[in-house]
């Protein structure tokens, strides 16, 4: 019974999956996959090997093999800082022609996993705490009707209150007596 369950429980467990086992082999892909690994801060030593990847997938058509080297020199310049990562992008998006393998086609419905866009939008990142005048004013009016709020609590409250009514209830028992 219990060999039985072992090997129930082993055939139910799912399988292990591989990542490395799916990477493309058309370099316009891997192009695109260190745009993406760009825009979402990858890093610059993930970016640089997807475009290694690239230069050397053996399907190559589609892609400006010169700009992809040139990109690959750019992410690997020392001293790596935000504004060498947006030329790398640019480099790799021109060497695409300026558009993504994965932009839909016309007068087609995106179906699947296919998204419809190809647009890759850099990672948003809200500016935190007061960040210019609509911000200030923002919290400059939250205060004042806050402040409004406590006013009016204080101003519209009954005439009575609960010490009052307590008074009231033990002057009453003390008559009832």
């Amino acid at each position: 019974m219990a060999d039985a369950a072992i090997a129930l429980l082993l055939l139910t467990m799912p399988g292990v999956a591989w990542a490395d086992e799916m990477e493309s082999d058309q370099a316009p892909v891997l192009v695109e996959q260190a745009i993406a690994l760009i825009a979402n801060d990858a890093g610059q030593a993930r970016v640089a090997e997807r475009i290694e990847d690239a230069l050397q997938a053996p399907d190559k058509e589609g892609v400006n093999l010169g700009l992809v080297r040139k990109a690959l020199d750019v992410v690997e310049r020392p001293g790596q800082d935000q504004a060498a990562l947006r030329e790398t992008r640019e480099i790799l998006l021109e060497s695409l022609g300026g558009k993504l393998p994965s932009a839909p086609q016309p007068g087609r419905f995106a179906t699947g996993t296919e998204t419809g866009t190809s647009v890759v939008l850099d990672e948003f990142r809200p500016a935190r705490g007061i960040a210019d005048a609509g911000d200030a004013t923002l919290l400059a009016l939250s205060l004042v009707a806050v402040a409004v709020g406590l006013w009016l609590s204080v101003r519209l409250r009954p005439p009575h209150s609960i010490r009052e009514l307590e008074r009231r209830s033990t002057k009453k028992e003390g008559r009832g007596r």
